[in-house]
C-alpha cells in the first residue's frame, strides 16, 4: 500500500510514477496493438480500440464482460482509462472485476494522461479544443456509446472530477442511467466551500503535471461553467446512489505552496455530504486506509458498490 498516493488530480504526477500496473493483464496490453482492425464492441466481449464518433474524431474505448446494465467508468481530471485497470491491492482492478458479472466500459477523454513513466498524453483518442465543459464531454460520451452500440441502461461510476461529469450525464440523459457510484467525487459546492481559497485550488487542478503546462492538448475543464450546466440541467431522477469517501489526507504536490490543504480537508467531507443528499437512502462508505484513489487502493470496495447499485436498481424498476 502506498503511503502518500495522489489526491484528486492535484497529485496526478505522483500517480503516474507510483501506480503499479498490476491489473494490466496480457489481454489489456494486446488490445492496444492492431487497434484499427479489432472487432466492433457490440460483437465481442473483450474490445479495446478507437471508435469513430464523427467530425473526424475517434475516442478510445475498452469494454469487457457481458450482461446488463452496462457500467460506464468515468475517470478523474486529466486521467485516462488506465485508472480502472490498475490496482495496488485487493485485485482484480475495477474494470476486469466488474466484467465478471456484467458489461463494463471505460474510455480516454481527449488530452488525458496515461499511467506511464515518464507521463504521456493519450494518443488513443483524438485531441479536442480546450478548455471543455461537462456538456461537451457528455456529448462526446453520448456519441461514443451510440457509435459503439453500447446498450443502455447504464450505471455510471465517477472518480473525482469524473463524478461531476457522470452527474451531468445522468441529469441530461435520465432514460439511460439507472444508478451511480461516486468514488471520492468532486462536489459542485466546492467553490463555495473553499471561498477565497478556490482560485488557488483551481490553479492546482489545471496545472498538475509540469510537462504539460504549455501543451494545448492537455485536458482542461472549465469547472465553473460545468457547475452552472449541472445547476441548469433537469434534476436527477430517482435512482440508487452510493458515495465512497477516502479517510487518508490529500498528498501535497510540489507546486502547492500558498494553498491551505487544511481548508480542503475540512471542505471535502461537507461536499461528500451534499452528494449523499442527491438521492434518498444513499449509503456513505468511508473506505478506511484509502486515499483519494479508492479504485486503485481498494478496488474490491468499488466493485461491490457497483454490484449493490445494480441490485438496488433492479428492485426499483
Amino acid at each position: 500500500m502506498r503511503n502518500q498516493t495522489p489526491s484528486l488530480t492535484i497529485c496526478f504526477v505522483l500517480a503516474l510514477t507510483l501506480l503499479p500496473a498490476l491489473a494490466l493483464e496480457e489481454g489489456c496490453r494486446s488490445e492496444e496493438a492492431g487497434a484499427t482492425s479489432i472487432p466492433h464492441p457490440e460483437t465481442t466481449n473483450d474490445f479495446g480500440g478507437p471508435v469513430d464518433i464523427g467530425g473526424d474524431r475517434k475516442l478510445y474505448l475498452i469494454c469487457r464482460g457481458t450482461g446488463k446494465p452496462t457500467v460506464i467508468l468515468e475517470s478523474g481530471y486529466h486521467e485516462s482509462s488506465d485508472a480502472w485497470i490498475t490496482a495496488d491491492a485487493f485485485p482484480p482492478a475495477v474494470l476486469p472485476g466488474v466484467a465478471g458479472f456484467t458489461r463494463v466500459c471505460a474510455y480516454d477523454r481527449p488530452g488525458t494522461a496515461r499511467y506511464t513513466d515518464p507521463p504521456q498524453l493519450t494518443d488513443r483518442s483524438n485531441p479536442a479544443p480546450m478548455p471543455r465543459t461537462a456538456e461537451q464531454i457528455g456529448e462526446d460520451l453520448h456519441a461514443l456509446l451510440a457509435a459503439a452500440r453500447v446498450p443502455a441502461p447504464y450505471v455510471l461510476v465517477g472518480h473525482s472530477m469524473g463524478g461531476l461529469l457522470a452527474r451531468y450525464y445522468a441529469q441530461v440523459h435520465p432514460d439511460e442511467v439507472i444508478g451511480m457510484v461516486m468514488v471520492d467525487a468532486f462536489p459542485i459546492e466546492m467553490p463555495e466551500l473553499l471561498g477565497a481559497e478556490w482560485p488557488a485550488y483551481r490553479m492546482l487542478l489545471d496545472n498538475t503535471v509540469p510537462e504539460f503546462a504549455t501543451n494545448e492538448q492537455f485536458e482542461r475543464i472549465d469547472v465553473e461553467a460545468s457547475i452552472a450546466e449541472i445547476k441548469n440541467a433537469p434534476p436527477l431522477r430517482r435512482m440508487p446512489l452510493i458515495v465512497l469517501s477516502k479517510t487518508e489526507p490529500f498528498a501535497h504536490p510540489p507546486n502547492s505552496a500558498g494553498f491551505s490543504f487544511e481548508s480542503l480537508e475540512r471542505s471535502w467531507p461537507i461536499g461528500a455530504a451534499e452528494l449523499i443528499k442527491l438521492e434518498p437512502e444513499t449509503p456513505h462508505i468511508m473506505v478506511t486506509g484509502s486515499d483519494h484513489y479508492i479504485q486503485v487502493n481498494q478496488p474490491d470496495i468499488v466493485i461491490q458498490s457497483i454490484r449493490l447499485v445494480i441490485e438496488r436498481a433492479g428492485k426499483l424498476r
